[in-house]
């Protein structure tokens, strides 16, 4: 016969945890991007973060807007390609450029390194809520705001100058 079949109770906690762990599963900790940003500038307070398996957006609070030398700071569009192309963490300070201006300006020049900042950003907004995409459309809309791209985990970072902000966009790309 075929029917149903009934599996003891002492199995059930197991399958319980499963999902629970399967749930729990994030692209991103919390702690993690703060030490990889930390390493990049000084920050603050976290004011949103929000993780899953596709995405992770993170908002902090940052006391000011030096880089350290871990971040190449580049003026121009082809020194920026070139350290990315060298897989450097490129922070892009294009005199009156926006980071929306960079990305697009960067996918222009180089279709993969482009795709891969467009995917990030674009992906991360499944994991803001409201508020944090209208405050990160903002700073990519902003000159006063830096793109800063991590070609290794291609981690997207816009550092906001003007409200002292740092917005973290990962995809799962």
């Amino acid at each position: 016969m075929f029917g149903a079949r009934t599996y003891p109770r002492a199995s059930r906690p197991l399958a319980v945890l499963a999902l629970i762990g399967l749930a729990a599963c994030a692209l991103d900790r919390e702690a993690e991007v703060r030490a990889q940003l930390g390493g990049w500038m000084p920050l603050g307070d976290t004011l949103y973060f929000e993780s899953k398996l596709e995405c992770t957006a993170g908002v902090f609070a940052t006391p000011a807007d030096i880089l350290q030398t871990k971040v190449r700071t580049v003026s121009t569009l082809r020194d920026g390609l070139a350290a990315l192309s060298r897989e450097a963490i490129v922070a892009f300070d294009l005199e009156g450029e926006t980071p929306d201006q960079v990305s697009q300006a960067v996918m222009s020049a180089d279709l993969p390194k482009g795709l891969g900042i467009l995917a990030s950003g674009l992906s991360a907004r499944a994991c803001m809520d409201e508020a944090t995409k209208s405050a990160y459309l903002s700073a990519l809309h902003s000159p006063a705001a830096l793109l800063i791209f991590a070609p290794d985990n291609n981690a997207l970072v816009i550092l906001d100058r003007d409200r002292r902000q740092v917005f973290f966009a990962r995809g799962d790309v």
